[in-house]
């Protein structure tokens, strides 16, 4: 079984699109082969009630996790995986820069290396304009630095691991340095890091929790750098 989960963060304007495709991912593929479990992460709008009225909540074919206070993108994913029941475990944002339906392609073309080897399966971005390969690039240049590891495209969803893997993420950021921590971790215990290529889609609605902006672009960099620089001082590889 595959657990997909969605933090959703004040994403109201989204989830009903969002709803569309995930009734047709449901409708498509065995429900016993797919969870699919949407955090509703401490927002202030209505996105909760939007959740909780829609028919795949009612005929109990999404399950939801209602977080009261948001903590942070990282602990969103963190609360999904403990109730998840999946063999493998992958997540996307409840915004459709992603699609859902990509989740699915990724996990078929890699669902025998995910059971068979330690990896993990991620996204790769195509479409993207200047700046955003500007940031995405640099942030790249600077994990080979402080790290030595060769990382892509650190932000890209989805992303799939094998749930034995969640023994790696005990001490995992709450925030938005969440990615990064996970490819790190990966990388560092020797697991392959398998790349897709998935179609970038401007936000349907709403405004971005994360790097929408230049300002929050560069806002996002200098947290995720200082999440970097304490990450190399203190982390504990194993």
């Amino acid at each position: 079984m595959l657990s997909l989960i969605i933090p959703c963060f004040n994403e109201e304007k989204n989830l009903n699109k969002l709803l569309e495709k995930l009734n047709s991912i449901i409708h498509t593929y065995p429900q016993d082969k797919i969870e699919i479990i949407i955090v509703e992460n401490g927002s202030t709008d209505d996105s909760f009630k939007i959740l909780t009225s829609s028919n795949l909540y009612l005929q109990k074919k999404i399950n939801i996790v209602k977080i009261e206070k948001n903590i942070g993108y990282g602990d969103g994913i963190m609360q999904g995986i403990k109730l998840s029941k999946g063999d493998l475990i992958a997540w996307c944002h409840a915004d459709l820069q992603t699609d859902p339906q990509d989740v699915i392609k990724i996990f078929k073309l890699s669902e025998k290396k995910l059971n068979e080897e330690d990896c993990i399966a991620k996204g790769r971005r195509i479409n993207r304009n200047f700046i955003d390969i500007f940031f995405t690039t640099g942030m790249s240049i600077l994990t080979l630095i402080m790290f030595n590891l060769r990382l892509n495209d650190i932000n890209a969803q989805p992303k799939i691991f094998n749930k034995k893997f969640i023994k790696f993420l005990s001490n995992a950021p709450k925030d938005f340095s969440f990615d990064i921590f996970l490819l790190l971790k990966a990388k560092k215990n020797n697991f392959k890091i398998y790349e897709y290529p998935v179609v970038w889609h401007k936000r349907f609605a709403g405004e971005a929790k994360g790097g929408g902006s230049l300002k929050l672009k560069i806002k996002l960099t200098i947290r995720t750098i200082s999440f970097m620089i304490n990450l190399r001082k203190n982390f504990k590889w194993n």
